[in-house]
């Protein structure tokens, strides 16, 4: 016999844990199963976005024919449970987005902890993290709109940038970091908070997952911080007269169930979650005046400390028809011996139809 837990994800993450008794609040837990799976449920938009995936992780293969989004908060409300949990996950190998998850570390300080939340509480059976942040990034000065100037794949689309004729003030908020021609290089719009920085990478390459493709970028900015001290090459990293920056305007709000991780399981203390449910959110917006992010996730947890028993191979059907010779005995219940006993091998003694 085991204890048996289920686990919801809900981006937030809905979880099931058990083995820890953090100090419990007033949050009013469901009763049951099916009311927790419920209340778990969250609108979700991607289905209206065909061209668009979200991606639990950096790790995660990218596709080659969609947008992909990623953004850490998934991570970090992953992050809470485990700390709930308090001991290493056993993750079967059948669950490889599940093992990107758990394995992942990209989401770590890449947000001080005053730019961010993540919490859990324990009520009752039910434990609930939720981690979130919104983070607003404007530029000091706006940049220009650029009307009728941009089609991206064949669709003409709003734009902002820059001129390399414009004053300082305009041209002093694109930072060149590296340039091999006008398909392969990386700019940096610097916004007023200077502990943030918005990077452009745009390349002939394709790379299988974010993490491959960030590595790159920071080997193609090494290169550019060397190129820019060459005098020959210092044109590379400044913005002349002819020059221009020309940047798409980006918004959007998308929720999702990240489906692959429904109905993987794991096993911790000695006993099994289930992923239930897996949801996230993030809204972005770039235009000229800056950037804005918001995205949250959660997670719901319910502890179950009830043994069940052990789930047995259900036996095979019973069929129990006296279709042929057999006996059949009368007896009282103190005696050692029937006093009635027919041998039945022949329809004979039996009503016909």
């Amino acid at each position: 016999m085991r204890n048996t837990i289920a686990l919801f994800l809900l981006t937030p993450l809905l979880l099931l844990s058990c083995g820890h008794s953090p100090k419990e609040e007033a949050v009013q837990a469901p009763v049951s199963k099916e009311a927790l799976m419920e209340q778990a449920t969250q609108p979700e938009n991607l289905s209206e976005y065909g061209g668009t995936v979200f991606v639990p992780t950096m790790e995660h293969f990218l596709p080659t024919d969609s947008n992909s989004v990623y953004c850490a908060t998934l991570l970090v409300a992953w992050e809470e449970v485990r700390k709930i949990i308090g001991t290493s996950l056993a993750i079967p190998q059948k669950y490889q987005d599940l093992r990107l998850l758990n394995a992942s570390t990209s989401f770590r300080n890449v947000l001080k902890s005053n730019e961010y939340t993540a919490s859990g509480v324990v009520s009752g059976d039910y434990i609930y993290t939720r981690a979130e942040f919104k983070k607003s990034l404007p530029f000091d000065y706006q940049l220009n709109k650029m009307e009728h100037r941009l089609t991206f794949t064949k669709q003409k689309v709003a734009a902002f940038g820059v001129m390399g004729d414009d004053n300082n003030d305009l041209t002093d908020m694109v930072k060149i970091l590296y340039y091999k021609n006008d398909n392969n290089f990386i700019i940096k719009l610097k916004p007023s908070d200077k502990e943030h920085e918005i990077v452009l990478f745009k390349t002939t390459k394709t790379y299988p997952t974010m993490a491959a493709m960030a590595a790159a970028a920071d080997s193609l900015i090494e290169i550019g911080q060397k190129e820019r001290k060459i005098q020959s090459l210092r044109w590379k990293y400044q913005l002349w007269s002819d020059d221009e920056v020309v940047i798409p305007d980006i918004d959007f709000d998308i929720s999702t169930t990240f489906k692959k991780l429904i109905g993987n399981t794991f096993r911790a203390n000695s006993l099994d979650y289930e992923i239930l449910q897996a949801w996230q959110r993030t809204s972005f917006k770039l235009n000229e005046t800056g950037a804005e992010i918001a995205s949250e996730a959660k997670v719901e947890i319910c502890l179950s400390l009830d043994e069940e028993e052990e789930e047995v191979k259900k036996p095979t059907p019973k069929k129990m028809v006296f279709d042929k010779p057999f006996f059949l005995m009368l007896r009282r219940t103190d005696a050692q011996h029937p006093y009635f006993v027919l041998h039945a091998v022949n329809a004979e003694l039996m009503v016909k139809e």
